[in-house]
């Protein structure tokens, strides 16, 4: 990844627009780069502009606070949104960024934010995002949810990741060296992109829990579930197959009554079929009677079929004949005008020829003069164009002489300003005539001189630390003693002696560590006993609900036998009143009805001899008996039937109280098995005994009591060893501290010492180096450069550069004015020799002209009053064809009268011979059919004219209808034998010995007989479902308890080694290795920043502290260090996070902003030393500070100046 460009326009202090290209020069060749400006300027708000065109985000704003606002043009904005960055007063910025991503391919990411309408106190409108391909011109992302993604795809890192790889921003370098573990371990998650490690941890615990609850809820499951026992299994069987085998008898014998009632529905279908017939063949004899008048139609008709064609063509001839005749005198009117029409055309052709003789003359007489006006209109044409031709050459000629003498007098001109510019550089080079000894070897004397400025610098700022540093060893010796003081006060307020703490916190250490394995076996005890009451909670309750289905199957059972007893009376009153009706039925026969009318009151019956005769009633009484009989009939039926669906009711409800009686009691056997494997463990326990000799009702209060007891114990004796621990660390910090004084103190005597030894040097180099410069500058410079060496070099450096850039021009501006003056001289020759040529030109334009007016005057004489030789050809050549065109034409209309008058006498004559021929066929045809109606008196015109009327469709259908007919009356008497036969082979065929009122009483009963045992198998094939299924299940069940249990003890393995609720266990593991590498990488750099010093992973899981080599690789808190080696070490440990965000792709630009302030000027050597190593690495480097030495040492800078009002400007150098 490599930054290309930045640019940006209305960010800050920057208005712009801005660019800075870094693959142009100076930036190009250039590998570390300084950004330099005074502070305010708007150094950082590059970085900024950088961060926002990638990620819409800038890293000093991360930690402002989102509830913050500051004021804007239309009301509030957030204090951390990005888009404070917009340049007040303005309508518009962005801010624009070229990268090479890790595929090679180049790309462009844009960040611009504007006010409604672009005006500066229009209301602030949402920021947008864009990223370009450059290299195929394409857009890849305009939406900022897919541009994040394509970026981060594209560059192959994210927010986090880049401003630890590529930018370096203020503030940010000790962040990740004095985090806590937390905050380190959430860092290095995002910087190595690892959070993959939290996820599995957390994933591990979740998969755990949900292993545990499915493995308990499978338990729960199957202690429901319990199959019927083998013998009652078999039991269940038997009574179903006897069940079955009575339902098959049952369907044996009620197949047969349903053959026999079949049979009589047969039988009374077949009668209907034969009376069906009957009338069928008696409506088809009928309807053949009623056809008798369209019989004797269709009998004329077919006497008329053999002559109807000579009827038809008498019709054809009548209509033939009057057209004809007609059409016979139009033709003779047309053949009179024709006639007429020939001669006046054989008029008009005579006069044609006579005018085309008299056309073809004037044509022969014209043609010598023609000829001559061609040629002479041809010699004018050529004279034409060659005036035209040399017209063009005159203008030409006359062009090139103008602007042959512009060119002279533009030469001439430049000639004169050469001449005062080369009066002017004389001048300005007589001014510095006193810098031309050093001018003449200036690249060889300007190294020495930029040392010489260098010696200068560094002597005058030592000079003025010098005191600093004075009073920073006496702050340093100041800080020791306070140090010790403070050690000394916290030993004495917290009343402990030093050697005596370690011991304590050992001791409290111990004792928590029995207090809490206690309150655990409490805990223990707890659940065991609260797993107890609970099963027998459980217990009771289950009694309690056997107790209650017990009770309710009584009631059933008692309900069921109830229910049967009305059964048995509903079934009774039913039968009775079967019989009443069927003695009714018998009573109306007809047989029955003659007995009736012979019977006399007070007489004894002849069939059964009974003196009472209670049906000797009217028929209307007897009806009546008999729908009051049959409502009673419907009424004991319908109780019959909701009799026997509450006994059926009742029968399911118990058997499924006694399905519910068999699982209470398997749940029973399952709960005094709990119960049983649960008593061993709380007997087993160390304080079951205790447990047990307390009062029943005290004995959850006990354990409440103990248990708390033992938490606030633990809690008391938590607080003393963290007090214990804290004023340990204290300690330990302090007299780090105390160290750090030590050393401080130290450091700071030997840097005043240093900072004298190097002043004396540099104040000796100075003297020498000005000596060697005494004989080539003037004494005022020498004493410029003693006072201000940096503005002076630079004064000289200017000057210098401009007197060489002088001499170069003026060998420049002398080489030209040669050159000009030959080409003058050359240019001068030209123009002669143009001038000479536009004389020649203007002479033969004239003679031209003179030939062209003579050859006009003598065309003019030969045309006359034509305007041309052509139209006056154009004007022959019509006349001759105007004549010839009417000739033909008389010729082709004559031609065409005398064709139409042949062809119309022939027509004329073969139609008055086809008239003779009709009118004799006509005669013929009416003697034939006046002899036909001879023979047939009978029919008269109006008769003769229906029959004519009927077309051969409509005949056909007449016999079509009549054959039908007929068809209909042997079709109707095939059906009625046939049906008659049918009826006798039936009633041979009957073999019942029940009527059909004994037939459909015995056939509802069977049926309901047949039904009932239906039901019965259905109750007890359910029964061996529910058995069969319970079976499965259990089977089943008992599998996935195992692959459940199975699930769960490979779940749980896991979750011991790496899992946590929060996934902060297998996060540490995994980070602590990150460390020991970010650990590495940065030691790597520290050997180039500081030898001293180097980082060790300890104090905690992720901890990390500072190993002193000089102190006998002392282990040092990172807390200890001063600020410039707090620096050191951070920027190692940034270049080490950089080289790990990094692994996985090449990374090319890295910006560092600020923190080079707090560095001595040894440390401040190996910092760019290190830096300079990453430029040889391949990177491109940039660095923000605000140190002159880093200014003097990289040459290539990008300067940030103000310019007032808030304003700043930028330039490359």
């Amino acid at each position: 990844m490599k930054i290309l460009a930045i640019r940006l326009k209305n960010l800050a202090s920057l208005a712009g627009p801005f660019e800075i290209d870094f693959t142009a020069e100076p930036l190009a060749s250039a590998g570390l780069f300084a950004i330099t400006g005074p502070t305010g300027a708007g150094k950082s708000t590059l970085l900024d502009a950088l961060c926002l065109a990638l990620f819409g985000a800038v890293p000093r704003l991360s930690n402002a606070q989102t509830s913050a606002k500051a004021p804007d043009a239309d009301g509030e904005i957030g204090t951390g949104d990005p888009r404070t960055l917009l340049r007040r007063g303005t309508g518009e910025g962005y801010a624009e960024v070229d990268f090479v991503g890790i595929d090679g391919r180049r790309y462009r990411a844009r960040w611009e934010a504007n006010r409604a309408r672009e005006k500066a106190g229009g209301k602030l409108q949402a920021s947008r995002q864009s990223l370009r391909d450059i290299d195929q011109d394409q857009l890849l992302a305009s939406q900022k949810v897919e541009f994040k993604i394509q970026l981060e795809a594209v560059l192959g890192l994210n927010f986090e990741q880049f401003t630890r790889a590529v930018l370096l921003a203020q503030s940010e370098f000790s962040a990740f060296l004095k985090a806590n573990d937390n905050e380190r371990s959430e860092l290095l998650e995002k910087l190595t992109d690892t959070a993959l490690y939290t996820r599995l941890g957390r994933r591990a615990f979740d998969k755990t829990k949900e292993a545990r609850e499915a493995h308990k809820l499978l338990q729960d499951q199957a202690t429901g579930v319990t199959p019927l026992a083998p013998q009652a299994r078999a039991e269940l069987d038997e009574r179903f197959n006897q069940a079955q085998q009575q339902l098959k008898t049952q369907q044996a014998q009620l197949k047969q009554l349903e053959l026999q009632h079949t049979w009589l529905k047969d039988l009374r279908q077949l009668q209907d079929a034969q009376h069906s017939a009957t009338e069928q063949l008696a409506g088809a004899q009928q309807h053949w009677h009623g056809l008798a008048g369209e019989r004797l139609k269709l009998s004329r008709l077919e006497h008329l079929a053999p002559q109807r064609h000579q009827f038809a063509r008498k019709a054809e001839l009548s209509a033939q004949l009057t057209p004809l005749a007609a059409q016979i005198e139009q033709h003779t009117r047309q053949q009179a005008e024709l006639s007429e029409r020939q001669a006046q055309l054989e008029l008009s052709l005579a006069a044609a020829q006579t005018e085309l003789i008299e056309a073809q003359r004037q044509h022969s007489a014209s043609a010598p003069l023609l000829r001559q006006a061609f040629e002479e209109q041809s010699t004018l044409a050529r004279l034409d164009k060659d005036a035209a031709q040399r017209a063009e050459l005159q203008q030409q000629a006359e062009l090139a002489c103008t602007q042959g003498q512009q060119r002279i007098q533009g030469l001439l001109e430049q000639q004169q300003q050469v001449a005062a510019r080369l009066q002017r550089i004389a001048g300005e080079l007589e001014q510095s005539s006193h810098l031309a000894p050093l001018s003449e070897a200036w690249n060889a004397w300007r190294d020495r001189l930029q040392q010489l400025m260098l010696v200068g610098n560094r002597l005058n700022k030592g000079q003025a630390e010098l005191a600093e540093l004075e009073q920073s060893a006496t702050r340093a010796a100041e800080q020791l003693a306070a140090q010790k003081q403070h050690l000394e006060v916290l030993y004495k307020e917290a009343g402990a002696e030093p050697e005596a703490v370690a011991e304590q916190i050992q001791l409290l250490g111990n004792l928590l560590q029995d207090n809490r394995k206690q309150l655990r076996a409490f805990e223990e005890l707890t659940r065991l006993w609260a797993s107890q009451q609970e099963l027998d909670k459980r217990a009771a309750e289950l009694q309690q609900r056997q107790s209650t289905a017990q009770q309710e199957r009584e009631r059933l059972t008692q309900d069921g036998v109830n229910t049967k007893n009305q059964l048995t009376v509903a079934e009774q009153t039913l039968t009775v009143t079967r019989e009443l009706l069927e003695r009714q039925r018998l009573a109306r026969s007809a047989s029955v009805e003659e007995l009736r009318e012979q019977l006399q009151d007070d007489q004894p019956c002849p069939v059964c001899g009974s003196p009472d005769h209670p049906y000797h009633q009217p028929e209307a009484l007897l009806q009546s008996l008999g729908r009051h009989d049959e409502s009673e009939q419907a009424n004991a039926q319908k109780a019959v039937d909701l009799l026997k669906e509450k006994l059926t009711d009742l029968r399911a409800e118990v058997g499924g109280l006694i399905a519910q009686q068999r699982e209470f009691l398997q749940q029973q056997e399952h709960l005094t098995a709990q119960q049983q494997s649960l008593t061993p463990s709380l007997q087993a326990h160390p304080l079951a005994t205790t447990l047990l000799a307390q009062d029943a009702l005290k004995r959850d209060a006990w354990l409440a009591q103990q248990n708390s007891q033992l938490n606030q114990s633990i809690s008391q004796d938590e607080q003393r060893q963290s007090a214990l621990l804290t004023l340990q660390q204290d300690a330990a910090r302090l007299q780090q501290q105390l160290r750090s004084a030590e050393a401080a103190s130290q450091q700071a005597t030997q840097h005043l010492n240093h900072q004298q030894q190097a002043l004396s040097s540099d104040r000796q180099r100075l003297d020498e180096e000005l000596t060697a410069f005494s004989t080539l500058l003037p004494p005022a410079t020498l004493e410029a450069l003693r006072n201000e060496p940096a503005a002076t070099f630079i004064q000289l450096d200017q000057q210098i550069a401009q007197r060489l850039e002088q001499l170069d021009q003026q060998r420049d501006e002398l080489d030209e004015q040669q050159q000009r003056q030959q080409t003058l001289e050359k240019e001068q020759d030209r123009q002669l020799t143009r001038v000479q040529q536009l004389e020649t030109a203007q002479q033969q334009f004239t003679v031209i002209k003179e030939q062209q007016q003579t050859c006009q005057q003598k065309l003019a004489q030969l045309l006359g009053q034509h305007t041309s030789a052509e139209q006056w050809q154009q004007q022959l050549d019509q006349a001759v064809e105007q004549a010839r065109t009417g000739e033909a034409t008389a010729s082709q209309q004559l031609q065409s009268v005398r064709t139409g008058l042949v062809q119309l006498a022939a027509e004329l004559k073969a139609q008055q011979q086809r008239l003779l021929a009709l009118e004799t066929e006509d005669r013929d045809l009416s003697a034939r059919i006046a002899d036909w109606r001879a023979l047939h008196p009978e029919l008269d015109d109006g008769g003769l004219e229906n029959l004519l009327g009927v077309d051969d469709q409509q005949v056909n259908a007449l016999r079509q209808q009549l054959q039908q007919s007929e068809k209909a009356i042997e079709q109707a008497k095939v059906l009625l034998h046939e049906r008659d036969q049918r009826l006798l082979d039936h009633q041979a065929q009957h073999n019942g010995n029940l009527d059909a009122g004994e037939l459909v009483t015995a056939l509802a009963e069977l049926q309901q007989q047949s039904a009932a045992s239906e039901h019965q198998c259905a109750e007890l094939r359910a029964e061996q479902a529910e058995d069969q299924r319970r079976q499965h299940a259990n089977q089943a069940l008992a599998q996935q308890i195992a692959d459940a249990y199975a699930e769960y003890q490979r779940w749980a393995r896991l979750n011991a080694l790496i899992g946590s609720a929060t996934g902060d266990t297998f996060r540490k593991i995994a980070q602590a290795y990150n460390l020991d590498l970010l650990v590495h990488h940065a030691n790597v750099q520290l050997r180039q920043l500081v030898r001293r010093y180097r980082l060790k992973r300890g104090g905690s899981m992720l901890g990390l502290l500072v190993m002193d080599t000089e102190m006998g690789d002392e282990l040092r808190s990172v807390h200890s260090l001063s600020g410039g080696e707090t620096f050191l070490v951070s920027l190692a440990l940034a270049l080490g996070l950089a080289s790990m965000a990094s692994s996985t792709l090449k990374i090319e630009s890295l910006f560092i902003d600020e923190g080079f302030g707090s560095l001595d000027p040894e440390s401040l050597q190996l910092a760019m030393d290190a830096l300079d190593g990453l430029q040889a690495q391949g990177r491109k480097v940039a660095v923000i500070s605000h140190v002159q030495e880093m200014h003097e040492r990289i040459p290539v800078q990008i300067q940030v100046r103000r310019q007032g009002n808030g304003l700043s400007t930028l330039e490359v150098k």
